[in-house]
């Protein structure tokens, strides 16, 4: 019998919970899952209800912690951070480095005992401080297309869409261009290209991946293995960055947005702002063959066709049978859950509209910030996203003022602040990321990686914007 596999769960929502679920079907596997504000609700049993997996009932996980302490027993392969990405608030370096410097990482003493990080998150450049922080820990990037929502009394409901796109994290952009110091300071970050033990860990790195989608495809899950996964973070970025802003400025539905009435309104504005982020991947080096223009047009003619209502004019005699451009994208198209399935549908708000009503911090430095850094790097015009991320940060820095003054926020932030520095063991690769630590704090400071943390200014220097681009 094959020795058992610990996985930890940071971030127990409907995402991490669907997953966990998934990881669990594999006898080897023993999840732990931290619920910190869901855990009363949760600890007399889950329940599950699921278009792709049917109803289940009272399932829980191995084991269900209260906290990063009680979790903190013992070393785990796998580290899921399915929370959100909040680099102005909470670093997710900070938010797993309990994990990643604890005693049990400390004692690994190879590439196969350490722990490898899994990002489930939105946005662009999400993997870039975690790395810059802790450079011999691998990180799988996963982008989730997944429909799934936690609601009161422990309970998780799951539409058909379930997929996980993985890869290894290696870096952003072309390879990097002799004198450019940009593509050099985010091209890899791990050292997988440069340092004397770059190709092992790389080659163990792409192992680690490889067992992990293993894992999810044999408990019925759907993991897709890519060579370059950022290509794909923008391609779902397109949608967030464009409609979710929009949804999100005007407190509006997705419906409401592509509706009849006003898509001659909206149409051109979320076109060109998808092709603002487009403009910004093309110059970093996601051309043609990984991320297709045609990705802009796909995304539009999708979100039409699943939550523009039908018209109010039809014969309501005729049955219930809306038509679906694309049957994989998750929507039912028959069943006795359909009209009820795609009625919800029709009131979905993006989740950065539900933070912003509920005055919670958002998604918005991942998802519209760190477009507009990687633009300015590359002197790429971005106007309809500066315009977004203005009227946007407003309400962001009111809730990150309101979030951060809590005593919880302070103690973390002075935890995190006043760490020993570490590099989470790994023996001998842990040894030589330590000596390139210390060898990197003899740099000059403007030639120094750094760790974002809250209240950062701009992160990646560049040149400043072209006004006579022939991109827009």
């Amino acid at each position: 019998m094959s020795s058992p596999i610990d996985i930890l769960i940071v971030g127990f929502g409907a995402v991490g919970t669907v997953y966990g679920w998934v990881l669990s079907q594999n006898s080897n596997v023993r999840v732990t899952a931290i619920a910190r504000s869901s855990y009363d609700e949760m600890s007399n049993g889950i329940r599950i209800e699921s278009e792709k997996y049917g109803e289940i009932s009272g399932w829980k996980p191995y084991r269900l912690v209260r906290d990063a302490d009680e979790a903190n027993d013992r070393a785990y392969k796998y580290i899921i951070c399915s929370t959100k990405a909040l680099p102005d608030l909470l670093p997710t370096a900070s938010v797993l480095a309990p994990f990643l410097e604890s005693r049990h990482a400390q004692d690994t003493v190879d590439l196969e005992d350490g722990p490898c990080v899994v990002l489930i998150q939105n946005g662009i450049g999400i993997e870039h401080p975690l790395a810059s922080a802790y450079p011999s820990i691998p990180i799988i990037s996963v982008v989730a297309w997944i429909g799934a929502n936690l609601k009161p009394g422990g309970r998780v409901t799951h539409g058909m869409l379930e997929k996980l796109i993985m890869g290894l994290y290696t870096g952003e952009g072309s390879e990097p261009v002799e004198g450019e110091q940009v593509e050099d300071a985010f091209g890899d970050p791990h050292g997988y290209r440069k340092g004397p033990d770059g190709p092992e860990r790389l080659e163990e790195g792409k192992r680690r991946l490889k067992v992990f989608a293993d894992l999810i495809n044999n408990g019925g899950g759907t993991a897709v293995v890519v060579d370059d996964i950022q290509s794909k973070r923008y391609e779902k970025n397109l949608w967030n960055a464009a409609l979710s802003s929009l949804c999100t400025l005007s407190r509006c539905t997705v419906s409401q947005a592509v509706d009849p009435a006003v898509l001659p309104y909206t149409l051109p504005v979320v076109r060109r702002t998808m092709l603002e982020v487009m403009y910004v991947a093309r110059a970093w080096g996601y051309q043609e063959d990984v991320l297709p223009l045609r990705c802009v047009d796909e995304a539009i003619k999708i979100t039409i066709n699943n939550y523009q209502r039908p018209s109010q004019h039809s014969d309501p005699n005729t049955p219930f049978s809306p038509q679906r451009s694309d049957p994989s994208y998750g929507f039912p198209t028959e069943g006795d859950l359909a009209k009820e399935s795609f009625e919800s549908s029709y009131n979905f708000k993006p989740s950065m509209l539900l933070d912003a009503e509920a005055g919670r911090p958002m998604e918005l430095e991942p998802i519209i910030g760190s477009l507009l850094d990687r633009a300015r790097a590359k002197g790429v015009p971005t106007p309809r996203l500066d315009m977004a991320y203005s009227a946007l940060k407003i309400q962001q820095d009111l809730a990150i003022r309101a979030y951060s003054s809590s005593a919880t926020y302070q103690e973390h932030i002075k935890n995190w602040l006043s760490r020993p520095p570490a590099v989470a063991g790994l023996g001998a690769a842990g040894r030589k990321a330590w000596e390139r630590a210390v060898k990197k704090a003899e740099l000059p400071e403007h030639e120094q990686g750094s760790v974002e943390m809250a209240g950062w200014r701009d992160k990646i220097p560049g040149k400043p914007v072209r006004a006579d681009s022939k991109n827009i």
